[in-house]
């Protein structure tokens, strides 16, 4: 008795787990939005403030998620990849703090709609 007890038990919280599981958000399989810069490894802790403040304006209107932001052995390539349902609302609530920051001066933007994508270059004067 004390067995099946235990079993039930057992089992019911390997369901309970598995469904909260399945009830949080999955990530796409790929990012809907890249950020292309360039930088010098002296502008590091500029891009890393840079990111607390996209991942922060990301999750308070949640359209997504920052996700990890690559940066090239040779130093000077970085990416910013960017996660969502909606790449276009991920660049509006995005693309003020992207122009804002000097690093971002002819960086390239690349929105992916599914199989279409969309890339522009965001110029010196805050233009797209």
């Amino acid at each position: 008795m004390l067995r099946r007890k235990v079993f039930v038990t057992f089992l019911c919280m390997v369901l309970l787990a598995g469904s909260a599981a399945s009830e949080q958000p999955q990530r796409p399989p790929g990012p809907v939005m890249m950020v292309h810069f360039d930088y010098y490894p002296k502008d590091r802790p500029r891009i890393r403030s840079l990111e607390q403040r996209l991942e922060s304006a990301i999750k308070r209107a949640r359209v997504g998620e920052l996700g990890e932001t690559e940066f090239h052995i040779d130093g000077n390539d970085g990416y910013l990849y960017m996660y969502g349902p909606d790449p276009d609302r991920l660049y509006v609530v995005v693309s003020t703090i992207l122009k804002s920051s000097s690093l971002m001066i002819d960086a390239e933007v690349t929105k992916w709609h599914g199989p279409r994508t969309e890339t522009f270059v965001i110029h010196p004067d805050g233009k797209r």
